[in-house]
């Protein structure tokens, strides 16, 4: 069977790893994972379990949501409480605010045994913004958010910690909540892309697509358009890592089944691909992918392809 694991950043169902889990690490070649409140207990249960993962699975990526605020699953009083990032904009020295705050988290996330925050969320958005983006972001001021964005994640590089920006190419003025549905927004402005613009310019090792559709620039969400994961790539100058957000969100499925989500994310461009949702349900859509590249030359040359550039990616990070 084809070493497909590697493609995919895959969550867990709980806190202990099961049979069936251990099972399919060793199958698909399994690598990458991404925690969530359900897998979090203590900091010695926590340590339990990746360790436990390094054994079966090997050196990987072990990534975790912890923006600060609303989006955090560690918390109190295992995880220092991390302020949200509108709250650290506010403060009389912004700048100093999120260093300090991203120097606790990346040296806390290291200490756990995380190497990759799914952090910073660069979307424009206020007081105002939907609910879903709600304290998440650094503001409305596109200078601002991108200097907050320098300062983020220069501090997590010299903690020795990857980081990533999303959702590119930015949710800002939207009112459906990807998680639910697919959004639309007519265009994308430069004031959108300028906080990427800066992360990318400063080492940004990881940018996340969003579950978007723009007319303007495609009939397709960014999620499954070749020509937006182009531009990121050749108009924006981006070398890094891309990865969907979850594919089990209602804006991916608004226009695919799991399985085509996948297969089509993959196509686009995406070097990882993200899964949120339970592992049964994620392992299925994988046996489905292994399935459609044994039988297809061009698609298997595609996954080597897209193999070895994540391994040189992310070689000597983890």
């Amino acid at each position: 069977m084809l070493d497909i694991g590697p493609l995919f950043l895959i969550a867990l169902d709980g806190k202990t790893l099961t049979p069936e889990e251990k099972e399919a690490i060793s199958l698909f070649g399994l690598r990458h994972f991404i925690f969530f409140s359900r897998n979090l207990g203590s900091y010695g249960e926590t340590r339990a379990l990746l360790e436990e993962l390094e054994t079966l699975a090997g050196k990987g990526l072990r990534a975790i949501d912890q923006e600060g605020g609303p989006v955090s699953r560690l918390k109190p009083p295992h995880f220092p409480g991390l302020k949200a990032p509108l709250s650290l904009a506010s403060e009389e020295d912004p700048e100093e605010a999120v260093a300090r705050e991203a120097v606790l988290c990346a040296r806390e996330l290291k200490r756990w045994g995380f190497n990759f925050n799914l952090a910073p969320v660069l979307d424009l958005g206020e007081e105002t913004a939907p609910s879903f983006l709600k304290g998440r972001t650094f503001g409305g001021d596109p200078q601002m958010v991108a200097g907050l964005a320098r300062v983020y994640i220069r501090a997590f590089l010299d903690e020795g910690l990857l980081c990533c920006a999303k959702h590119f190419p930015g949710l800002g003025g939207v009112e459906v909540d990807p998680h639910q549905g697919l959004p639309v927004k007519e265009t994308v402005e430069e004031e959108d892309l300028l906080p990427f613009l800066e992360a990318i310019r400063i080492g940004v090792p990881a940018v996340m697509t969003t579950h978007l559709l723009i007319p303007a620039w495609d009939k397709e969400p960014a999620t499954f358009s070749p020509k937006i994961v182009k531009f990121l790539r050749e108009n924006l100058g981006f070398k890094g890592l891309i990865l969907t957000d979850d594919l089990f969100m209602g804006g991916a499925l608004a226009r695919a089944s799991l399985e085509e989500a996948v297969l089509r994310a993959f196509l686009a461009g995406h070097d990882l691909l993200l899964l949120c949702g339970e592992f049964h349900k994620s392992i299925d859509a994988l046996a489905i992918f292994s399935e459609e590249c044994q039988k297809s030359l061009i698609l298997r040359k595609k996954v080597g392809e897209r193999l070895s550039f994540i391994e040189k990616q992310l070689h000597p990070s983890i």
